[in-house]
């Protein structure tokens, strides 16, 4: 037997070739053995993850809207009402309405807790009086009609249609700054917006 304490440098390196030989042989195929398992589950993990991003993307709820308050029919009555829009079957009057620049050259709607009705056509005043439910519906027992006090004026073709929708008008309703008079069919629509102190 040789002994390696007589060996030269060159018979050491011999001798141990083959044994670091088989160290990289033995390396080499456990990393190939290794990588077609880890190659394999990347394939699986991806689409997990993707699932798990996109469930949770989906799973976000879309910023909410801010409701409009709706209020009680009767609130109404605590404020001043000026017409900002007028549908009445296939009539619509913008046109009329983006003329009337001022408050007090539109129709303007008011009520009182007893139910009497009081505004303007935009040329003369009306009153009349509702019937007017808790839920909103509303009747009239005294139909709106220009009030004979004072001079009257001929009306115009905004304060006839005016009136004439209005007493077609069956549900009142009050949601936010705006109030919403509409026909039983909803083929008649008054919408007004508040406003402060219109009459004084």
């Amino acid at each position: 037997m040789i002994s390696t304490l007589n060996m030269s440098g060159q018979d050491l390196e011999h001798h141990h070739r083959p044994l670091v030989a088989f160290t990289i042989k033995c390396r080499k195929t456990h990393e190939n053995d290794i990588m077609p398992r880890d190659h394999i589950r990347l394939q699986l993990m991806v689409p997990a993850l993707l699932t798990l991003l996109f469930s949770g993307c989906m799973s976000f709820d879309a910023p909410s809207q801010p409701q409009t308050l709706r209020q009680s029919a009767w609130s109404a009555c605590d404020h001043e009402w000026v017409l900002s829009g007028l549908k009445d079957g296939e009539n619509t009057y913008e046109y009329l309405l983006l003329w009337r620049k001022f408050w007090r050259e539109r129709p303007f709607f008011t009520c009182d807790r007893f139910g009497y009705v009081r505004g303007s056509g935009g040329v003369n005043p009306y009153l009349g009086r509702i019937s007017l439910a808790g839920n909103g519906s509303l009747s009239w027992p005294k139909t709106p009609m220009i009030s004979r006090k004072g001079r009257v004026h001929p009306s115009d073709e905004l304060e006839t249609d005016y009136l004439k929708a209005l007493r077609k008008a069956r549900r009142l309703e009050v949601v936010g700054d705006k109030l919403i008079l509409s026909s039983s069919d909803n083929s008649t629509l008054l919408e007004f917006d508040r406003v402060d102190d219109i009459m004084r």
